[in-house]
């Protein structure tokens, strides 16, 4: 009997690895998940960073705009107004304390990287500190997961107030990731097309460009910034008739280990001057009247002074990506050979390597007979409308295809890749046979496979 439990244990687990290692099932997974999109992506440094926006945020979310909030740090350097914990369990603590500020508002989209709270002033120090090219490509995942059209960060300058590194740090990487996002060749593992069941390596995102980003600053004094952006009242009526600084003190309540003794102070005062007291007692740490941003980059027409979302539609922008990959003067649909062959003929254009984006090489191979093959498709629309594009195969006498969606959806300026199963007869002989993939109006790909008998069946992962 123990021997049949035994068997039957290694046979549950084998069943379960090759359901693990299975394909991706017939058919497109469907498009991005819109419980994340957001309309406004603020990216600050610290738990409580998210405060001095809140005037502005209470007054998006009640016009129906969708926030989500990205820091770089949990905080775990700071004091502790409330308890003994520091480092790590203050970290932790502060964490819970940002989303009950968030939740007060109606925020609950909300993404800590993995930087550490880092005292001084000095940006460079803090992104190092931070593991620059690791948050970075943490920022740029959380730009295509949200697909925000607005990012508002921190100022990326020095003025008397706003001088903590790790502000301006988060304002580098914000703005790092609003030109890196959009490029197909930054992070490519991100917008590779998944190809198994439970996949853990390629995550199926795809390129997102924001069409603004503004920079907000605690600065003493920030009258510096007027006409180089928008401004906000933080002391007029929302629609449920509370002045907006309450919404940012409602916030502020929930971090109690860093103004424990401010709330105390807070709560023992009336009305008016609680009000004083947030709105302007303390340079540096008040709520100023009005809040300023200042625009730091625009896609869309606008003036610097206007709204900040003026301007802004459903339709996506055309932007030429900092590595030189983007959709270019080209117009329609076209039909490529997908996955590493796609990613590396812009891999070599981002990085010049003019000789080997020359060369035009659709080879597979080498395949036996009766060998099982997967070919990645990718569609590229380089229209500014959504285009269902339907695709025909002709494929070599005793050959067939599995599991390939006769049509597909591709985005406004954007791509969706599949993979194409074609099986092999198994008494395929050597030599070559092509593959003809067609879409209307584009080029056809004709894709060549090797064949060697007796060879085993190509690696697929």
């Amino acid at each position: 009997m123990r021997r049949l439990a035994f068997l039957a244990i290694v046979l549950l687990l084998l069943g379960t690895i090759r359901h693990v290692h299975g394909q991706v099932p017939a058919g497109l997974p469907p498009g991005p998940d819109d419980r994340f999109k957001a309309d406004l992506l603020l990216f600050v440094a610290h738990p409580d960073d998210d405060t001095l926006a809140g005037t502005y945020l209470a007054k998006i979310l009640e016009e129906g705009k969708r926030v989500a909030v990205v820091y770089g740090t949990p905080g775990d350097s700071g004091g502790n107004q409330n308890g003994p914990e520091r480092a790590s369990s203050l970290g932790a603590i502060r964490q819970i304390e940002a989303r009950r500020g968030l939740a007060s508002l109606g925020i609950t989209n909300v993404w800590f990287l993995s930087g550490h709270d880092t005292a001084g002033q000095d940006p460079v120090r803090s992104l190092a500190n931070w593991g620059h090219g690791r948050v970075l490509s943490e920022a740029v995942r959380l730009v295509r997961l949200t697909r925000p059209e607005v990012i508002l960060t921190w100022m990326p300058m020095q003025v008397a107030g706003e001088n903590h590194g790790d502000h301006q740090a988060a304002s580098v990487l914000a703005l790092e990731a609003f030109d890196l996002a959009g490029d197909p060749a930054a992070f490519p593992e991100q917008v590779a097309a998944p190809t198994e069941q439970f996949e853990w390596l390629l995550e199926g995102l795809r390129p997102w460009q924001p069409k603004k980003i503004y920079f907000m600053s605690d600065a003493m004094d920030t009258r510096f910034m007027d006409g180089h952006g928008p401004s906000y009242s933080v002391t007029a009526l929302s629609k449920k008739g509370d002045k907006y600084w309450e919404y940012a003190y409602r916030q502020l309540q929930s971090h109690v280990t860093q103004y424990r003794e401010e709330l105390e102070q807070l709560a023992k005062a009336d009305a008016a001057t609680r009000e004083k007291m947030v709105t302007g007692a303390q340079p540096g740490d008040a709520l100023l009247d009005p809040l300023r941003f200042i625009r730091g980059k625009s896609y869309v027409r606008s003036a610097v002074t206007a709204d900040v979302f003026d301007g802004i539609t459903d339709a996506p922008v055309s932007v030429e990506s900092p590595s030189g990959t983007g959709a270019g003067s080209l117009a329609g649909v076209s039909v490529g050979l997908g996955g590493p062959w796609h990613f590396y003929h812009r891999f070599w254009t981002a990085h010049s390597v003019a000789e080997l984006g020359g060369i035009d090489l659709h080879e597979i191979g080498p395949l036996g007979g009766g060998a099982t093959v997967r070919v990645p498709i990718v569609v590229i629309n380089h229209e500014a409308t959504p285009k269902q594009v339907t695709i025909t195969t002709r494929l070599p006498a005793g050959w067939r295809e599995m599991d390939r969606p006769a049509t597909v959806t591709v985005p406004a300026r954007g791509e969706l890749q599949f993979m194409s199963r074609l099986v092999a007869p198994a008494s395929a002989a050597g030599g070559t046979v092509d593959a003809v993939y067609e879409a209307a109006g584009a080029t056809a790909l004709t894709v060549r496979l090797v064949m060697q008998p007796g060879s085993n069946p190509l690696p697929q992962d």
